[in-house]
């Protein structure tokens, strides 16, 4: 396979997504126990940390789906001679766009992992869900500019289709 074949935005996002996949693996999230009763006392705890995997229901579904995207697409353009008739480089953008939204979601509105009588524990945001949000843009950069290098845009992808 000749890596030279794949545009500059291509590798920028698929770079982009294998460290997205890695970074998934790591604590995005602290717990934290707070007490939610009508004490006069604070109690605070720290408890085990948890991965995107671990910490979210649906949102590492959608990652996934635009990992294996934007990967699918390079290899396509790596295995392919003939250039594909619809700009499939606009899928790895909408789909990077998506997931940029919905890690900026979860930084803004950490989950709750469980509520109890007087004790809630709370999510809170570790460094790699930053790097993750990091690695998302850079998926959705590079679906961006390889559509640029192709000649297509958002306003003109209709055009192309018929």
């Amino acid at each position: 396979m000749d890596v030279g074949r794949l545009s500059n935005g291509e590798k920028i996002a698929s770079s982009s997504a294998i460290l997205l996949f890695i970074l998934m693996f790591c604590h995005w999230f602290g717990v934290k126990a707070v007490n939610t009763s009508n004490l006069l006392f604070a109690v605070q705890a720290v408890g085990p940390e948890k991965s995107a995997w671990e910490a979210l229901d649906y949102i590492p579904i959608v990652l996934v789906v635009t990992i294996v995207s934007t990967l699918a697409v390079a290899t396509l353009r790596l295995t392919s001679v003939r250039k594909p008739p619809l700009p499939i480089n606009a899928l790895v953008a909408v789909l990077g766009l998506v997931s940029v939204l919905l890690i900026l979601f979860r930084i803004v509105n950490p989950p709750v992992f469980l509520v109890e009588e007087a004790v809630t524990f709370e999510g809170t945001v570790q460094c790699p869900i930053f790097l993750a949000l990091a690695a998302a843009c850079g998926n959705a950069y590079g679906g961006f500019r390889a559509m640029r290098e192709e000649g297509v845009s958002l306003g003109n992808l209709r055009a192309h289709r018929h």
